[in-house]
């Protein structure tokens, strides 16, 4: 239930800062050569953080790519210039590593690149050469992001009666009438929550709760 929440809230940020929530995910089949992966894009312009955080409440991860084949097919069908990509060497530079922990086998570099210019570009993107990857740092913010995940996520998904459209009104208040939060009721239980947030000064995508009511 944890994770259910998770992905109700993150479709209600995802709306205010892409278009294509829940857009239809692509699969790489088998008999194409693929990994029977699927894949999606979005157009956000968050930084490398938040679209790690996004991706995986969604239930995926970061796209992780360990060929050339899988390269072209996930620039050519999901991807765009500047989507972040999951690597990092923020943890010893020049060793970049998958966020999956999957062996680093293949790299497309765009010529100079990863040059770490002004010595924090830790986080994986792909640069304005179709195909080839750059560094960035990690405030800046990219056109998108994309997520990659081993199903069609069709077991994972909240139903339509589960996850109900959220409202914001004139005066930023954000409304969600119904999210299962099992943290408030153990780990075991559910309960179903309508919550009211307010956007903050801080963030145009961080709400503050300032109500919530338990629904009988």
């Amino acid at each position: 239930m944890k994770k259910l929440l998770s992905y109700c809230m993150t479709g209600v940020l995802l709306g205010l800062i892409t278009s294509n929530v829940l857009a239809e995910r692509l699969q790489w089949k088998v008999e194409d050569g693929g990994n029977g992966h699927y894949y999606e894009g979005f157009d956000a312009s968050v930084i490398w953080s938040e679209a790690n955080n996004l991706a995986k409440a969604l239930g995926g991860h970061l796209v992780t790519i360990t060929s050339d084949a899988e390269n072209r097919w996930v620039f050519d069908n999901v991807g765009k210039i500047g989507y972040f990509l999951g690597a990092t060497d923020a943890l010893e530079e020049g060793k970049w590593t998958w966020i999956t922990n999957e062996e680093w086998v293949y790299d497309r570099w765009a010529s100079g690149e990863p040059n770490n210019y002004g010595g924090n570009e830790n986080f994986l993107t792909y640069h304005n050469t179709p195909y080839a990857w750059n560094d960035i740092p990690g405030n800046h913010k990219a056109k998108g992001f994309i997520v990659e995940y081993e199903n069609d996520g069709s077991s994972t998904q909240p139903t339509p009666e589960t996850c109900k459209p959220a409202t914001l009104s004139y005066d930023f208040k954000l409304h969600i009438p119904l999210l299962h939060y099992s943290p408030l009721a153990g780990n075991d239980d559910i309960m179903p929550l309508s919550v009211d947030m307010k956007m903050t000064n801080s963030s145009p995508y961080i709400f503050q709760v300032i109500d919530y009511k338990v629904i009988k």
